[in-house]
């Protein structure tokens, strides 16, 4: 009675070491040292299966008598036989003995090896029902053991990839309760962990969007997930974002279902860029069509009227041909322009450019302009010179310009002027027209951006000047920005860098 009561005591002391608050590798050699002492071994070695299923060594400790190689290989080919037969081998040497147990996990088809445990002892003797007992107990807290840190490893592992996740990932019950919430979803929605906890899901849906989500949630319940279900949810501002949602439908170990995953994803930039893929697919067919219209039909009215015309008209024939030839020549520059930057940038060749010689050839360009427009050039103290792409700032001001001049009644002013502003220096081309509402200011140097009220509708443009702007003021290493208040035309301010390398 005594010595099963010190093995009781033994193996509670294991089970302490192993269950406890310690951390695993802290707790393992504590816990071997009291199997030791349950077994009368000298020495002990644990092992525990890698991915593969192979056996790895955690811990080993042994009296110096049993510390040699020649234990050593004793021990590792026991291990070998008891994972192989799936059950508890012993062995001798005439003066020292050996048991080796496989930790072995059972189902309801197999039993799966998770590791093994080897005990030594310097005398020989053999393993009597008692301590063959004890090796079954050991055996088993060591495996239930590695299989509890083995999930909360993964466990940890899973909240911190889920947490650490851009995307808003939550827990629903089967009654649409909210049992998690990471930082993504309080980033996304606005909501934090402890407003949302034990909440019912629909305070998040649309009202539009309920019957939708009805419909999602049924197919999870019958396929077991839904993927790529584009949809709205609500802020807790009232806002609505735009989102790719995955749900999937969580099961227990035995098949019964207890919960669904929900992972939502902003798409509001996707969702922009396709509608702003398919304004441009209609704006560019229209700007492409009127021109190749023109050139077209003019071309042929010269093959086959040219003869009967006279010669004022043929030359105001052939002007509107060149005209739409350039317009459209200007369209491909664009295009070109818009694919360089997006690939990597504007190259720039920094010189020192003479400001009135700058706005003077702008000014020369468009003086014949139909607008017969006033241009007003300032240049304040410290602003004679540009450090900067001299070609890469007359496409600046050209594309500024000829924006202006879309808007500019006739007769109108346009104003270019450049001030030192500090280490800085502030090129700004200002208009008569129309302004531009607040609302779209943010956007106005996005790429096919225009703005959506009827005057701009009206004016031909890819909405691609703007954005080729703002990559040359990018590779100027400065910033570019819109002033405007409607009625009172707008300003656009290019601020460089001005003597530094940029």
């Amino acid at each position: 009675m005594t010595q099963r009561y010190q093995r009781l005591v033994l193996l509670n002391r294991m089970s302490v070491a192993l269950f406890g608050d310690k951390p695993f590798a802290a707790a393992l050699p504590e816990a071997c040292h009291a199997a030791m002492a349950l077994m009368g071994a000298q020495s002990v070695e644990v092992f525990f299966a890698d991915e593969l299923g192979r056996p790895v060594s955690f811990y080993r400790h042994a009296d110096k008598r049993l510390a040699g190689e020649p234990s050593h290989a004793t021990e590792r080919e026991l291990l070998t036989r008891a994972l192989g037969e799936r059950k508890i081998v012993t062995a001798t040497d005439g003066l020292r003995s050996w048991e080796a147990a496989p930790l072995l996990r059972l189902t309801a088809e197999v039993a799966i090896v998770t590791g093994g445990v080897v005990f030594g002892r310097v005398k020989a003797e053999p393993l009597d029902s008692e301590r063959e007992g004890g090796l079954v107990e050991i055996a088993r807290h060591l495996r239930n053991a590695r299989m509890i840190q083995q999930t909360l490893q993964h466990q940890k592992i899973s909240a911190a990839i889920v947490d650490q996740s851009a995307d808003a990932i939550f827990v629903t019950d089967l009654h649409e309760k909210i049992l998690t919430w990471n930082a993504g979803a309080e980033d996304l929605l606005q909501w934090r962990l402890d407003e949302v906890l034990g909440r019912h899901g629909a305070f998040l849906v649309p009202p539009e969007r309920v019957e939708q989500i009805r419909d999602v949630i049924a197919e999870v319940h019958a396929k077991g997930f839904k993927n790529g279900v584009e949809t709205e949810r609500v802020r807790k501002d009232g806002s609505l974002v735009a989102i790719e949602g995955t749900f999937t439908l969580l099961k227990d170990d035995s098949g019964e279902a207890f919960a669904i995953v929900r992972s939502y994803r902003d798409i509001t930039k996707r969702k922009q860029i396709e509608r702003m893929k398919s304004e441009f697919t209609a704006l560019v067919s229209h700007e492409l069509r009127t021109p190749l219209t023109a050139i077209r039909g003019f071309a042929e009215t010269l093959r086959d009227f040219g003869d009967e015309l006279d010669t004022s008209k043929r030359g105001h024939y052939l002007q509107i041909i060149l005209d739409e030839a350039t317009r459209l020549g200007h369209m491909v520059n664009d295009f070109l322009d818009i694919a360089r930057i997006e690939s990597g940038g504007i190259e720039t060749n920094l010189v020192t450019v003479k400001t009135a010689a700058l706005f003077d050839r702008v000014e020369r360009l468009f003086k014949e302009h139909k607008s017969k427009p006033r241009f007003v050039l300032s240049i304040s103290p410290g602003a004679e010179t540009i450090h900067g792409d001299e070609e890469q700032l007359y496409r600046l001001f050209v594309n500024l310009v000829g924006n202006a001049l879309k808007y500019t009644p006739e007769g109108g002013r346009v104003a270019l002027s450049a001030i030192r502003a500090g280490t800085n220096l502030e090129l700004s081309v200002a208009d008569e027209g129309p302004g531009i509402a607040k609302a779209d200011l943010p956007r106005l140097f996005e790429k096919f951006y225009r703005a959506g009220d009827a005057i701009t509708r009206k004016t031909p443009g890819t909405g691609l000047g703007l954005a080729i702007c703002k990559g040359i003021v990018d590779a100027h290493r400065g910033t570019i920005r819109a002033e405007s208040e409607p009625g009172k035309g707008a300003r656009f301010v290019a601020r460089l860098p001005n003597g530094t390398s940029a």
